[in-house]
């Protein structure tokens, strides 16, 4: 197995055996050798969180074709592409991320190669992603939801998804299809503020609501003056205008049951030290 990564230094944790080559995704020319019978690709890599438009295309669009062309030139005929749930929100226009990932699901889509696309819902886990928001939101004393509170989320656990994806790798799952996973439990956002906050706080939360219409105006004006300040985007509100659920769902994974949310906001709790 072989890890591509950015990282100078190999992450903690990768198993006996696996070689690490570091590579900046649009400059993957001369890697073609070392990857020398290689016949799959699990492409992860992306740019989340909070960045300009600009910076989402470059990664998960241009990257993404990128991987593509490495793929053809090296002859690898399997490719995993990790995509969003967020692909499938109404209204997109004003979320590049989900509006690149979904133009690189189509990249994937034309590539002649066998391929599989999953769109995970919210991931929760160890360190960054879109929990870490919403964390750093459910912590105050009064929370505030934008918007009604009512999108319904679909939390998965990384280790969960991770099994997922090992799967499809092990029983040749490349039927040229999109599969969108989550986990066992659908809630509405703000229960999900609710619980993050009881964690963390070990009170009961209280709420407030803020217009979503307001909350979007004034994120999209202060995004062309004071970006580097804003501690989200009126893209990243879509979590909480749309919901975020897998067309299917199941309770169980590859190798048993799927973390509940408690466990999951426990477990995630027990990594921040709380």
């Amino acid at each position: 197995m072989i890890c591509l990564s950015r990282r100078r230094v190999p992450p903690a944790g990768l198993p006996d055996g696996t070689k690490f080559l570091q590579a900046n995704l649009l400059e993957l020319q001369g890697l073609e050798p070392q990857l020398a019978g290689v016949e799959t690709i699990i492409h992860l890599a992306a740019q989340t969180g909070k960045a300009r438009p600009g910076e989402y295309f470059r990664a998960n669009l241009e990257g993404t074709r990128q991987v593509v062309a490495l793929a053809r030139r090296v002859g690898i005929r399997r490719l995993l592409f990790v995509s969003t749930i967020a692909v499938r929100f109404p209204d997109k226009s004003r979320y590049p991320y989900a509006r690149s990932k979904e133009q690189a699901e189509e990249i994937v889509r034309q590539s002649g190669l066998r391929y599989v696309i999953v769109r995970p819902t919210l991931i929760i886990g160890p360190h960054g992603g879109a929990y870490t928001s919403l964390a750093k939101l459910a912590r105050h004393g009064i929370v505030p939801v934008p918007g009604d509170g009512a999108a319904r989320v679909q939390p998965v656990h990384v280790e969960d998804l991770v099994e997922f994806l090992v799967a499809i790798v092990e029983k040749d799952m490349f039927a040229n299809q999109t599969l969108e996973l989550g986990g066992p439990e659908v809630v509405s956002i703000e229960e999900l503020l609710k619980k993050i906050h009881y964690r963390a706080c070990g009170t009961q939360a209280r709420t407030i609501h803020i217009p979503m219409g307001l909350c979007l105006r004034v994120l999209s004006a202060m995004e062309t003056v004071a970006f580097p300040v804003l501690p989200l985007t009126a893209g990243q509100l879509s979590t909480f205008r749309f919901d975020g659920v897998a067309e299917t769902s199941t309770m169980v994974g590859p190798r048993g049951p799927l973390k509940t949310l408690d466990q999951m906001l426990a477990a995630r709790c027990a990594d921040d030290g709380l």
